[in-house]
């Protein structure tokens, strides 16, 4: 079974599992709004022993990159996570309380407030690299203000992992619409790739 590692400038932050989870996923993210220049999550889902679903474990969120910084990933054969991090449960909500859906359009109100916010990351900019291809230079604009990076495994089709490269405006991500596609390939086991923040 596979594991991902991860790592900050040759430093691994974490390993994540495939004993611990059913599925699990990574991103790098950055906009021109800021203030940190880019951003990394790494989090997962486990499933109870009845099969349910059962706990959200969290490796890193929202950890802050700086321009130099250098975040790797490794896709291996493994499947012990490191550290274990306290970890949230699922908790099912109360009866008869109103559901918040959080994938519902942003109101086009409180979209217009959020594009006029000042931009802040002037420098946000990456370069995304992958063993065997050529490195691809990458930066938001006042067009499509967002770029990130997202990878997602799941157990059922275990030895590949998703890797998705893109741009997308506020818009596009609040309409579920997509942006433009960078790069999107499911890699196997034994590939290794990085995202150079500021270079």
């Amino acid at each position: 079974m596979p594991m991902l590692l991860v790592s900050k400038n040759n430093k691994q932050l974490c390993a994540v599992g495939s004993d611990d989870v059913w599925s699990f996923s990574a991103s790098v993210w950055g906009d021109i709004w800021g203030p940190e220049n880019s951003s990394l999550t790494v989090t997962g889902s486990a499933l109870s022993p009845d099969g349910r679903l059962g706990k959200f474990i969290i490796w890193e969120l929202s950890h802050e990159l700086k321009p130099s910084d250098r975040i790797g990933f490794s896709f291996e054969e493994g499947s012990a996570s490191s550290p274990i991090k306290p970890d949230s449960e699922v908790v099912d909500e109360p009866r008869g309380e109103k559901k918040i859906n959080f994938f519902a359009p942003i109101a086009e109100e409180e979209l217009k407030k959020l594009e006029s916010r000042p931009t802040l990351n002037t420098s946000c900019r990456w370069k995304f690299s992958i063993v065997g291809k050529d490195s691809i230079s990458l930066a938001p604009d006042q067009t499509r203000q967002h770029i990130s990076l997202h990878l997602l495994w799941n157990d059922r089709r275990p030895e590949r992992l998703r890797v998705n490269l893109s741009k997308s405006s506020l818009r596009e991500i609040s309409s579920r619409s997509g942006g433009e596609e960078v790069f999107l390939e499911y890699v196997q086991l034994g590939s290794q790739f990085e995202v150079a923040v500021g270079i």
